[in-house]
C-alpha cells in the first residue's frame, strides 16, 4: 500500500510539472509576425516580414528565455522573456537577421531562428 501512494505521489508531481511543450503552448499561435518560445524552439523558426514590421516574441512555455541576436546579424537586441511574456522588436531594414536563446542555444544551435526582412 506504501508503494502505491508513493507512486500517487510521483505521478501527481509529475503532472503538475509538466508544461505544453506543443506549438501552441500556452495558448501561443503563431502568427506572420509573432513567434512563439517553446519549451526549446522558436515557432516558427524562419519568419518573413516587409521592412518596417515589429516582430513580437511571446514566451509560450513559461520557461525563461531569451531573444538574442547572432554576432553579426545587423541589429542589436538581448532580451530575457519569462512567464508569458513578450518582447517586440523592429526591423526597419530589408536583411536576414538571426537570433537564438543564450539560455537553450547559440548561433546556428539549439535554440535559434531567422527574421527576413523584405
Amino acid at each position: 500500500m506504501r508503494r502505491f501512494g508513493l507512486m500517487l505521489v510521483l505521478a501527481a508531481a509529475l503532472a503538475a510539472c509538466g508544461d505544453d511543450y506543443g506549438t501552441n503552448a500556452g495558448g501561443c499561435t503563431p502568427t506572420a509576425t509573432q513567434v512563439c518560445m517553446t519549451a526549446a524552439t522558436f515557432n516558427p523558426a524562419s519568419l518573413t516580414v516587409t521592412a518596417g514590421t515589429s516582430v513580437t516574441w511571446r514566451d509560450g512555455s513559461g520557461r525563461t528565455h531569451t531573444v538574442t541576436n547572432d554576432p553579426g546579424s545587423g541589429e542589436t537586441f538581448n532580451q530575457t522573456v519569462t512567464g508569458s511574456g513578450t518582447f517586440t522588436h523592429a526591423f526597419p531594414t530589408a536583411g536576414t537577421y538571426t537570433y537564438h536563446c543564450s539560455i537553450h542555444g547559440s548561433p546556428g544551435v539549439g535554440m535559434h531562428g531567422t527574421i527576413t526582412v523584405n
